[in-house]
């Protein structure tokens, strides 16, 4: 009577995984795992033909499910405050990132978590998707007769299982190898701190196979299989091509963390490697990424949770940890996409006869609304007084030529613009870059995994100014953190980010301005 079931809805490029999970009043229990192949080269339409025929088959129950938006529709920004307290921390989001986003944040979905908390100091993990990518998923939910309750974030929801298994000692990195993308997920004391999607996993490794070892795509999936990838006893891979892969994989998993592995004031390291993912069980990879890495490596085992354990806690780690996130009493992450027009509207059309209670409710709930509204103005006057005294005392501080105590924000506003023109009047000194040297620095920081190409490209002596076009939105990103990395650039600013209706992908604006004596 008071227990749920709750399904963990896993959608991958290669196959569909779901784990069932029973939750009673203060214990979670699995109760099966499930997984179903598509058939090669499926399209969209027929992956959800299979998915909601294997539901069909398996009697799985669809009354709560919990989905996740692939890592590479998402994008993400690590925040930290110098003060904590959740209502406060929701207001300065929004303008803490608005303008570091090459997009409107109006044509976006915004989730958040705490992941890190101090008594001066809170750390927040914002999640960001396209309103049309979370309208798409939700369309192809409806196609196949679901309305999950719940759109976590492919990556970080694997928090909850990290915590189910007590993986919450140390900093760990996940790597979920998939069969068309791999996935990183740093955690610290069990929390996601850092996201990010590298478009190499599985795929890559068997279409290498096949290049080295002249073989078919489908013979070399076997041999994948049946040998792995190394040479027998060894580390060593068995073919070039497969060296690239994995050096590429390794790289680019070594460059996500450098961010934070680097930041003098708070460094973060992680002291394990996890491995999950279907991909996470070819022979000698735990090895392999020890070897080149320095840190342990292994496949993620779940020896407390036999269920799991029996059936695989490498490939079905994702779906486990989104029935853990659908739980009342396991979940460890916030993050739901589910907001707005698209929050989960559930069915009362059998439940008239126990809605009356609520109904009254409703009624005192109107009486006492002005009430509270005239309440919350109040105190919203107060707020914006107070914080007007602390804006124009800053102004006067700061500018003590100009009279500040009356409209302290429009005199901040005319000597900001004042300064920007004079910036633009005064233009640069200094030896400055080549562009030789522009170019190089551009060719070395934009990976070539990312697909983006520049075109009307335009140095001046202060700045850069170009064109381009990428893949996804997600490209677009990964390379402008890339870009923000270079000592001789002081701001890099993507603009007039576009949809490509004829070539597909996203065309953009790209400006860097030069510092000062570059």
């Amino acid at each position: 009577m008071f227990g749920r079931v709750v399904l963990g809805l896993d959608i991958g490029t290669y196959s569909v995984k779901i784990a069932e999970l029973r939750e009673g009043l203060r214990s979670v229990e699995f109760l099966r795992f499930e997984e179903a192949q598509f058939p090669p080269g499926a399209t969209l339409q027929e992956r959800e033909s299979t998915i909601q025929l294997f539901l069909e088959q398996k009697a799985l129950s669809r009354e709560f499910v919990v989905g996740a938006l692939p890592s590479d529709h998402v994008t993400q920004r690590h925040l930290r405050f110098p003060f904590s307290g959740a209502k406060k921390i929701v207001r300065a989001i929004p303008f803490e990132i608005e303008e570091d986003l090459p997009f409107a944040l109006e044509s976006t979905i915004l989730t958040h978590d705490q992941v890190l908390a101090q008594p001066d100091q809170t750390d927040v993990l914002v999640v960001m998707a396209a309103r049309e990518e979370v309208d798409a998923y939700l369309a192809s939910m409806r196609r196949m007769e679901l309305d999950p309750r719940v759109l976590e974030m492919e990556g970080a929801v694997i928090s909850n299982l990290c915590s189910y298994l007590d993986l919450t000692d140390s900093n760990r990195l996940l790597l979920d190898i998939g069969h068309s993308k791999t996935s990183v997920c740093l955690l610290v004391n069990g929390k996601p701190v850092l996201l990010r999607s590298i478009p190499i996993a599985g795929h890559h490794l068997t279409e290498a196979i096949a290049k080295g070892l002249h073989m078919t795509y489908e013979a070399a999936e076997e041999h994948k299989h049946a040998f792995g990838v190394f040479e027998a006893g060894s580390s060593k891979p068995a073919c070039a091509p497969l060296q690239s892969v994995l050096d590429r994989l390794l790289r680019e998993t070594l460059r996500s963390l450098q961010s934070v592995v680097s930041d003098p004031l708070d460094r973060i390291a992680p002291t394990e490697i996890l491995l999950i993912g279907g991909s996470a069980r070819v022979e000698g990879l735990p090895h392999y990424i020890e070897e080149r890495s320095g840190l342990p490596c292994a496949v993620l085992s779940a020896s407390g949770a036999e269920a799991l354990n029996t059936a695989g806690p490498a490939v079905f780690a994702h779906a486990a940890a989104l029935a853990l996130r659908g739980s009342r009493t396991a979940r460890t992450t916030q993050f739901n996409f589910r907001q707005a027009e698209f929050s989960y509207t559930p069915d009362l059309s059998g439940l008239r006869s126990q809605l009356r209670l609520a109904v009254v409710l409703f009624a005192l709930g109107l009486i006492l609304w002005p009430l509270s509204v005239w309440s919350d103005l109040k105190a919203r006057q107060r707020e914006a007084e107070a914080l007007k005294g602390q804006i124009a005392t800053i102004c006067a501080q700061t500018f003590p030529q100009v009279a500040c105590s009356e409209q302290p924000f429009e005199a901040i506003e005319i000597q900001v613009r004042f300064t920007r023109e004079l910036a633009n009047h005064l233009g640069i000194t200094g030896s400055g870059l080549s562009a030789l040297e522009v170019m190089r620095e551009l060719s070395e920081r934009v990976s070539p995994e990312l697909g983006i190409s520049l075109r009307e490209l335009k140095i001046e002596r202060r700045s850069l100014l170009a064109r381009g076009h990428s893949r996804d939105l997600r490209s677009v990103d990964q390379m402008r953190e890339a870009l923000t990395h270079v000592e001789s650039f002081q701001d890099v600013r993507l603009t007039d980010v576009q949809t490509d209706s004829r070539s597909g992908g996203k065309t953009f604006s790209l400006m860097i301005k030069f510092r000062e004596g570059t």
